[in-house]
């Protein structure tokens, strides 16, 4: 009898003496090219997708009817269910040696097929979150869980999507993460975004048809401003939370300090924005601390330290726009417009020679910076 077939017997209810779980696990490694937990047909494909064929794993298991694909995963949350009970071994044997990164990963993979129907989307989806949930609370499995979900955020703002998609990814990795400060910095930083394009929308119509076009328009532009400042300030409660998570995540001190500047509030960003240079002195952090405190004491009148803050963040990124037009339109306020217009001249000239992008180009884009090797990451630890 093989580890899996005892298995089964072991799900009929058959007690396993100790001394054949011994012998069982002697037999591991043959046993992972079969676990008997999923069909034939379903384990082949994930341990192709392991295996480096991944294009044709997907391709193929992308064919599959819903019902095929429940009973797969419905049988892996059966396994895991047995192996968190502390009586019963064999089903944590069993559990260790079922590929589940690589069958996360395929069905993740599958999500991002080109082609396929929003209902096929939608199924992928949802079987990789079950997946996910089924590694959430095991030990060697949890940071990958973890990191899936930052992930699976990082991706749906990167496609464009609607920006609650990637809100929705990061809220469930916290669901099954609660104070993971990584998720928490995705959902500060996609709260910060909504509030930037929900500035830039039109102002939603007020419903007193009564009223005076004027009072209308004032009321409309009111329930805009709350708006905004509904998302600022779940962004501000999420960066918080992520600080006292961990207070050495450089990134969370950032978008604090940026939010918080857009709140009003001048001491909070000064001192979320010092300690990112307290923390570091390299890019892109610095110099968007830099940039941004720049603006703060711009914004407060102190032209001179202003100055100081976009030539320090000048000297990280020499060829950044967004720091020259800054201090460009500082030297404009300062009455000095041959200099203002030199700056302005330098931001535009290296347009088309740019080795990187400005990394304030990059911010808006919160979790999606990067995804594509933090997914390429997540690829290889699922193989072998």
């Amino acid at each position: 009898m093989d580890f899996a077939s005892a298995y089964r017997v072991g799900r009929r209810g058959v007690a396993l003496p100790s001394f054949l779980l011994v012998l069982l696990a002697s037999c591991l490694p043959a046993a992972a090219e079969g676990s008997g937990v999923w069909s034939p047909g379903y384990e082949s494909v994930v341990l192709r997708y392991r295996s480096g064929d991944q294009d044709a794993a997907v391709s193929e298991i992308c064919g599959w009817p819903a019902g095929r694909l429940r009973e797969e995963v419905e049988a892996l949350a059966a396994l895991r269910a047995r192996a968190r009970r502390p009586d019963d071994r064999a089903a944590l044997i069993l559990w260790q040696q079922v590929p589940v990164r690589a069958a996360l990963m395929l069905h993740t993979d599958c999500t991002r097929r080109a082609g396929l129907g929003k209902a096929t989307l939608e199924l992928h989806e949802s079987i990789a979150a079950e997946i996910a949930r089924a590694l959430a609370d095991d030990g060697a499995n949890r940071d990958f869980a973890r990191r899936w979900y930052g992930v699976m955020a990082g991706l749906a703002a990167g496609e464009n999507r609607w920006w609650p998609d990637a809100l929705a990814w990061a809220e469930k990795g916290l669901r099954e993460f609660p104070g993971s400060a990584e998720l928490l910095v995705a959902v500060g930083s996609i709260e910060e975004v909504q509030a930037l394009q929900a500035s830039r929308g039109a102002p939603p119509e007020a419903q007193e048809r009564l009223a005076d076009p004027s009072v209308r328009r004032i009321r409309s532009e009111l329930l805009l401003q709350r708006e905004v400042q509904g998302y600022l300030e779940k962004a501000r409660q999420a960066l918080a939370a992520a600080i006292a998570a961990d207070p050495s995540l450089c990134e969370a001190h950032l978008r604090l300090g940026r939010v918080a500047w857009r709140l009003g509030d001048e001491a909070q960003a000064r001192s979320a924005l010092g300690a990112v240079l307290a923390c570091t002195h390299t890019r892109p952090e610095a110099f968007l601390a830099h940039l941004f405190l720049g603006r703060v004491h711009e914004d407060a009148g102190r032209l001179d330290e202003a100055a100081r803050s976009y030539e320090a963040a000048l000297a990280l990124e020499v060829n950044s726009q967004s720091a020259r037009l800054a201090l460009s339109h500082l030297r404009l306020r300062r009455g000095d417009a041959t200099t203002a217009r030199a700056e302005a001249e330098r931001a535009l000239r290296p347009a088309g020679a740019r080795l990187r992008p400005d990394p304030f180009w990059l911010y808006p884009w919160g979790p999606s910076v990067g995804v594509e090797d933090r997914l390429g990451a997540l690829r290889r630890e699922a193989r072998p």
